[in-house]
């Protein structure tokens, strides 16, 4: 088998495969373990969109909602801000359990729960006759995407080299996107179909990536830094020669080191921790990072856009299709520029940006009866605002859960982090309808004066307070954090070379050579001595 490995992975295409820039970061058993985990994500946003399109159809309002006497139907204001707000209840329990079950038994064990509770989510919305069912099922769903924003970040980040870790986690949104994209495709076709088959079809699209998610769990091995914590030190072991993919990285060296990064870390790993020491500092960052990812407008757009492009009079599902797509070009954008230029440049160039969009929306919005290019601008300006959102409040909220926690609090300071994301996200989407509908706030588009101010506050903090994270290991960046380094100074901040931390970068740096350095790709087999 030996041979028959090594021959196939000396032909020429497999080479120049080797050799791409990005790909040659990872071995072949790294690589596949993260295209499952993105096939996952990609379903995590086909279920994040699919009810945010369907809910726009006639035929799910005749089903769900209630009809008037000219025939009209629709769902209230209450019951729609049920089924777009309640759900995040179900997201903080899959974060819970999540956190529960990953630190206990492991990341393994959570990905193959959250697909199960996925399936069993899309068949009770799939078979909905009434809206208690198709509320049930979405509680499930989101129960499912709890869990996995809490896994899939928090796992790319512990197994994926520092040099590319913050374009593996980018890629998280970048998946979610697509799926999102991919179903709204599918939603506009079906949008004008008679009947029920216009909202179960997207539905039913659904079942397609957990079934194969599930067949190819074997394809994900168990963190070898958890394992570590937990004292499996055989398994962290094998796992680490599985993902290095040969005899080149002296791995027994790295098992010893990372053990050895646990016992720095003096400040404990209990509830309590999260609010002592440096940690302090990393929960509150984790934390309002993620407020801001949320209370910038995300709400607004994602979860009530469709609803309210329609009110604009342009075609809801077209403008939907375009703002999603244009959030896709700004989450590559990050995803291609992240590890080069840093996490703070983008702070200070995209967030700016996409707060002043909104403030322009709100701007726009002040005439009491705006034009028919007015509204348009306003719908025009959407998509825009995606690309700077993604490329910046949305990417960075998802990336910093991942990337700040101290070694022995990972797992509950991400949960922080994603919790108070869904906690603020409940708070803007049971609102947003009573800020723009007429009757309540009547703010419309001037909601943007709102959001725009937020997004302002949030660049201000973030100059002095989010620290440079480019291109350092996790235990690199306990280390700085650990020195309470000032955020503005933190790109120019060295490791002590006889530290722990260089000495794991360093073998990082051998592990991840280029492909002239080492005599082979990223999925060549690894040989460096």
């Amino acid at each position: 088998m030996r041979p028959l490995k090594m021959k196939f992975r000396s032909t020429a295409w497999w080479q120049r495969l080797a050799a791409l820039p990005f790909v040659r970061h990872f071995t072949l058993p790294l690589g596949l373990a993260i295209m499952v985990l993105a096939l996952s994500v990609l379903s995590n946003g086909f279920d994040l969109s699919v009810y945010n399109s369907i809910q726009a159809m006639d035929a799910f309002d005749r089903r769900f909602g209630k009809c008037n006497a000219k025939g009209v139907c629709a769902l209230d204001t209450f019951h729609l801000a049920m089924l777009n707000s309640f759900p995040l209840i179900a997201y903080a329990v899959g974060l819970l359990i999540a956190t529960l079950i990953g630190e206990r038994f492991g990341r393994r064990t959570v990905f193959v729960a959250m697909n199960v509770v996925c399936l069993i989510g899309i068949i009770t919305s799939y078979t909905a006759q009434s809206f208690v069912q198709i509320f049930v099922g979405r509680l499930l769903v989101n129960a499912y995407v709890g869990m996995e924003s809490w896994l899939v970040p928090l796992f790319q980040a512990e197994i994926v080299p520092a040099k590319v870790r913050g374009a593996v986690v980018s890629c998280y949104l970048l998946g979610r996107l697509l799926g999102s994209f991919l179903i709204s495709c599918v939603g506009y076709k079906t949008a004008h179909w008679a009947g029920d088959t216009s909202w179960r079809t997207p539905l039913a699209v659904l079942f397609s990536i957990p079934p194969v998610c599930l067949c190819l769990t074997f394809l994900i091995p168990e963190s070898p830094r958890w394992l570590v914590r937990v004292g499996k030190d055989e398994k962290a072991l094998q796992n680490l020669r599985y993902l290095h993919d040969g005899d080149g990285v002296d791995v027994e060296m790295e098992l010893v080191l990372l053990k050895e990064s646990l016992t720095l870390d003096t400040e404990g790993g209990g509830w309590l921790d999260l609010f002592r020491g440096s940690n302090t500092g990393r929960t509150a960052i984790a934390m309002i990072t993620n407020f801001f990812g949320q209370a910038t407008g995300q709400s607004f757009v994602n979860n009530y856009g469709t609803i309210f492009f329609k009110t604009l009079g342009v075609n809801p599902f077209l403008v939907t299709m375009f703002s999603t797509l244009a959030a896709l070009v700004g989450a590559a954008l990050f995803l291609v520029l992240v590890d080069r230029v840093g996490r703070r440049r983008f702070w200070q160039t995209s967030a700016p940006l996409c707060a002043l969009i909104m403030l322009v929306i709100g701007g726009l919005g002040v005439k009491q009866d705006p034009s028919a290019n007015q509204k348009l601008a306003i719908a025009t300006l959407f998509p825009i605002w995606g690309i700077f959102y993604l490329s910046s409040f949305a990417q960075l909220a998802a990336l910093t859960p991942a990337e700040i926690p101290s070694l022995s609090l990972r797992e509950k300071t991400a949960m922080m982090g994603w919790s108070v994301q869904n906690l603020t996200n409940f708070v803007s989407t049971f609102t947003v309808p009573y800020l723009i509908n007429a009757g309540h706030g009547n703010l419309h588009a001037k909601v943007g004066f709102v959001y725009g101010a937020i997004g302002m506050v949030g660049v201000i903090w973030a100059f002095f307070y989010y620290p440079e994270l480019k291109g350092r290991s996790l235990e690199e960046i306990d280390e700085m954090l650990r020195q309470k380094i000032p955020a503005r100074k933190t790109a120019e901040w060295r490791m002590a070379r006889d530290g722990i931390a260089f000495k794991l970068a360093e073998i990082s740096q051998e592990t991840n050579a280029d492909p002239e350095e080492k005599g082979g790709g990223i999925l060549v087999e690894n040989t460096a001595v």
